[in-house]
């Protein structure tokens, strides 16, 4: 749970942040898929390219991380997911050299810029999704409010089951009381990338893309503990 609210922190500042230098949100795709559909509607086809170009950036980073873990050797796992976090890290602070390097206000120019914070959102959409087995993802939060939403209709059921009989119905069938760790991680996520979100605003405003030195630090320590672990445990 700590690590999952730690990378949704990073993930809510890179999606304000970034939205902030460039004019796009990078850590979900759903809104490049809508922004497709208007620019082809309007007939403004570079735009298009360039919308479709961030989805296919956040799909190759799910990939890239997804075949590091996936490496045929029988190196430590600890040791892959820490060098997918070393190169999330490194293409943070690519885009804070490319934007400073460049200064570009061409909407197609920021869209490349956008595409790296998508390769690293997408890198580690895919590796919190490896490592919770599918249970959380930390990059968007439509999923996880869904799923806060189903865990909250389950404990009001399973509250109701504990009313004496003259309120319920007696035919009722008393469900399971529902895991509290579940709701807890949920919880957590949606309110780390809210934070985050405030914090990357915040910074941004403030230090425009140099904010984004924050995230990739932070990327950086997670990694660095990564390698830690993978060493302790070869040891």
């Amino acid at each position: 749970m700590i690590l999952a609210g730690y990378l949704a922190v990073v993930a809510g500042f890179v999606n304000s942040g970034g939205f902030i230098v460039i004019g796009s949100f990078t850590s979900h795709v759903t809104g490049s898929i809508g922004r497709l559909g208007d620019d082809i509607a309007r007939g403004q086809m570079a735009a298009a390219v360039s919308a479709l170009l961030l989805v296919l950036a956040f799909f190759g980073g799910a990939v890239a991380a997804s075949l590091m873990l996936e490496r045929s050797d029988h190196s430590q796992p600890a040791k892959r997911y820490a060098l997918a976090l070393l190169v999330e890290a490194g293409l943070l602070l690519l885009f804070v050299f490319i934007a400073g390097l460049s200064r570009a206000t061409h909407a197609r120019i920021l869209d490349a810029q956008a595409a790296l914070l998508c390769i690293a959102m997408g890198m580690q959409n895919s590796l919190v999704t490896r490592l919770s087995g599918s249970v959380v993802r930390t990059t968007h939060l439509t999923g996880v409010v869904t799923d806060l939403g189903i865990e909250a209709a389950r404990w009001y059921r399973w509250y109701q089951a504990q009313l004496p009989l003259p309120v319920r119905r007696a035919s009722e069938i008393l469900p399971d009381r529902p895991a509290v760790g579940r709701i807890a991680l949920l919880s957590a996520v949606t309110a780390s990338f809210v934070v985050g979100a405030v914090l990357g605003a915040t910074l941004t405003l403030r230090a425009s893309r140099w904010a984004m030195c924050f995230p990739a630090a932070a990327i950086l320590l997670a990694s660095g503990f990564a390698f830690h672990q993978g060493r302790s445990r070869r040891s």
